[in-house]
């Protein structure tokens, strides 16, 4: 559900462009990005490569995901917003109550191969495409461009009590042939809760 009051609406956009700013990134997107001056191209993203079984999403969640994807065009954000903490760092924040399978974003960003993010000094990188091969396998780089997502936190997947902390998770899915990546919540969020998955 968008945010409805403009005051919300507000603070979250400003948390989010603020946040952008402070990290350096350079563009707001939510679409997959192929830069020219990277060797991963849109045609490398096919989701019948991938070593696992990349399904597609029911017709129901299909055109839900891209009523969501028209949403956002017209500028209806979900009701989050980015915060920081000295300590923590950045993370994202429930503003209302969110149900579960609330869809809150695509993972996007460049598109660069697992060879290539060696280079790249992020926690934020994202397995999109697994081949078996680090020169084909894809993985997303939200450190310039991209959306929101970049700022939702991981967790520790080997400690139990981070696990229970767990309130999203991430699909890979195939749209049109080419693998996706959605972050939903996976249970019921309260206002004030951080967004965190296991991803």
């Amino acid at each position: 559900a968008p945010i409805m009051s403009k005051q919300e609406y507000d603070k979250s956009l400003i948390s989010f462009v603020a946040a952008m700013h402070f990290v350096g990134m350079t563009s707001y997107s939510e679409e997959l990005l192929y830069p020219e001056d990277q060797s991963a191209k849109k045609e490398m993203n096919d989701s019948a490569i991938d070593v696992d079984t990349i399904r597609p999403l029911s017709k129901r969640n299909a055109e839900i995901f891209r009523a969501f994807k028209n949403n956002l065009k017209a500028g209806a954000f979900p009701p989050i917003k980015v915060v920081h903490d000295e300590h923590f760092g950045f993370s994202v924040e429930a503003m209302v109550v969110m149900p579960p399978h609330t869809l809150i974003a695509e993972y996007v960003g460049e598109v660069v191969t697992m060879e290539q993010s060696d280079e790249i000094r992020s926690d934020s990188l994202m397995v999109l495409l697994n081949t078996g091969k680090r020169e084909s396998s894809l993985i997303i780089d939200p450190t310039r461009g991209g959306n929101i997502a970049r700022f939702l936190s991981g967790i520790n997947n080997r400690s139990l009590v981070s696990r229970r902390k767990a309130n999203v998770r991430s699909l890979r899915f195939d749209l049109d042939g080419h693998v996706r990546v959605a972050l939903f919540t996976s249970r019921r969020v309260e206002p004030g809760e951080k967004l965190q998955y296991d991803y």
